[in-house]
């Protein structure tokens, strides 16, 4: 981007007033606003480098009521940003906390409008791969279908998908690596959520879900057949469509393709700003203003804030790890580099709101920089039933060193026991040559709130700038609470502009509510 398309882009966003952040993590930043009074709107901030600009481009053109309707796209220097239509209304996961589980009626109008969703993105060659209850709006008007974050096009001739992502329970069996991802990914994933809406038990919970499916007082033995089928281990035992299988929900049969299905060529898009006409005009009369104070921002955007938390026993985890001696495609990196990541430390504590505030520790024991790792947190109930499960990627762990992210996870459902595992790296994802910019944390302290809480308040200096097109030129502060006896009882963090080299730059971390600590720690990373 040239210096006059960067202000250009700074004075749209600048146009935008946010209302509040609905969620922040390593895919980017979500947020709620209006413009000028019109909306809300909700804004999704998408790392540059993990944008997929050509699903985005290509669901502007779609005028499906059940999918995000494309207000505005533009670049941004580190950042692609999407704006939205807002639906306002409960998730499923919501929904069925409440109710416990939908009667038939109500689960299959749901998944029926679901079907139609999937079938406009198929239509078009996207495959959503996150359908899961939190996902799914429900609106006046029916079922909405959100957060194409993971979306993709198919690709023709690919043995599998570059990286191995979705909703535990609800991600298909290709979507761990075992093949690439198609339309019957989405289909598995539809007759998961429809097995979830009747029982109301999360298909993450393996038997106890099995066991519901059987349960002939919760689903009629005709309908259960449907969904052990659109559930199929086997995709080719699937029903091939979203089509087909909202077809079977109705007692009909439509003819299916053969499978898999044809890829379709992603889309040529353009990285001006584009947006729709009345978006446009309102954003083309707010941009004299706009400009001005966009020359104030800095170039690099602050992502989000320290958590609140409250004391609550930690859990010995025992580490976890994932370990692969394979070399990736076209010699990137000499076969004797072995992948070797490790969970060697966790806890976790529950705030007054019932969210969770947890640390962990992962440890790279290979010789190569590992890129964007991932874990799933999964809390549990007293039962062993699932009451959330989160995933989160970090930026980078290089090799031979650990890293600490602490963050904030839940839906307000207090757990007795949460459990971190890892998810799996790709070979694409062993960066020998990496050159990760290092940071030290100067002259920490404690701050007490006024009105309750505390701040973990210092500076970070770059002691090493690295590649500067590494990340997205932030660095991620988190802080880790521990008690007496060393376990980890909460963790948080913040991002902050990353300084030049041997320069520094402060940074605060709120902990609002009560949390009953020993000591703390204050660990930084490039992002």
């Amino acid at each position: 981007m040239n210096d006059e398309q960067v202000m250009h882009a700074m004075g749209i966003d600048d146009a935008y007033h946010v209302e509040r952040v609905l969620a922040s993590g390593a895919g980017g930043t979500t947020e709620l606003v209006t413009l000028d009074g019109s909306g809300p709107f909700v804004r999704k901030r998408i790392p540059a480098k993990l944008a997929r600009r050509g699903v985005w481009a290509t669901l502007a053109e779609c005028d499906s009521a059940r999918l995000p309707r494309v207000e505005a796209t533009y670049e941004m220097p580190r950042e692609f940003v999407v704006v939205c239509d807002y639906v306002p209304g409960e998730n499923l996961e919501q929904m069925v906390a409440s109710r416990g589980h939908l009667d038939e009626k109500g689960a299959l109008q749901i998944v029926a409008q679901l079907c139609e969703a999937v079938g406009a993105l198929h239509a078009r060659g996207i495959i959503h791969r996150d359908i899961s209850p939190a996902n799914v709006i429900v609106a006046a008007d029916g079922a909405h279908l959100i957060d194409l974050g993971i979306a993709r096009f198919r690709v023709e001739g690919a043995t599998r998908d570059t990286t191995q992502l979705g909703t535990y329970g609800f991600a298909s069996p290709e979507q761990y690596g075992f093949a690439q991802t198609d339309a019957r990914s989405d289909v598995y994933s539809l007759g998961r959520m429809l097995g979830y809406l009747l029982t109301g038990v999360m298909p993450a919970e393996g038997e106890k879900y099995e066991a519901a499916l059987e349960d002939d007082s919760l689903i009629s033995p005709d309908l259960r057949a449907v969904i052990q089928r659109a559930s199929a281990m086997e995709p080719s035992a699937r029903y091939q469509s979203a089509e087909a299988f909202a077809a079977a929900l109705n007692g009909k049969e439509v003819a299916e393709p053969e499978p898999p299905a044809d890829s379709v060529e992603p889309p040529a898009f353009e990285p001006a700003p584009r947006m729709r006409n009345w978006v446009k005009v309102l954003l083309a009369v707010m941009a004299a203003v706009a400009f001005v104070a966009a020359v104030a921002i800095l170039l690099t955007q602050t992502f989000g804030a320290g958590e609140k938390g409250v004391d609550a026993p930690p859990t010995d985890e025992p580490a976890a790890s994932v370990t692969t001696d394979d070399a990736p495609a076209g010699g990137d990196a000499p076969a004797t580099e072995a992948v070797d990541l490790e969970i060697v430390e966790s806890g976790w504590s529950v705030d007054s709101q019932g969210y969770v505030h947890y640390a962990v520790g992962l440890r790279n024991n290979g010789d190569a920089t590992i890129d964007n790792p991932g874990y799933t947190v999964t809390g549990r109930d007293e039962s062993g039933r699932v009451v959330f499960s989160d995933e989160q990627r970090v930026f980078a762990v290089p090799a031979g060193e650990t890293i600490y992210f602490g963050s904030l996870t839940g839906n307000g459902t207090a757990p007795t026991s949460v459990d971190f595992s890892l998810m799996g790296v790709d070979q694409d994802q062993i960066r020998p040559e990496m050159d990760v910019p290092v940071f030290s944390v100067l002259d920490a302290g404690i701050v007490e709130g006024t009105l309750g809480g505390f701040s973990v308040v210092g500076e970070i200096e770059t002691e090493h700038a690295g590649d500067e097109s590494i990340g997205m030129g932030d660095a991620l502060v988190a802080v880790v609470l521990r008690d007496a006896g060393g376990n980890i009882v909460y963790g948080a963090l913040t991002f902050v502009g990353r300084p030049d080299e041997g320069e520094s730059t402060p940074f605060e971390i709120n902990v609002a509510d009560d949390v009953d600590y020993a000591t703390y720690e204050v660990y930084t990373q490039a992002w």
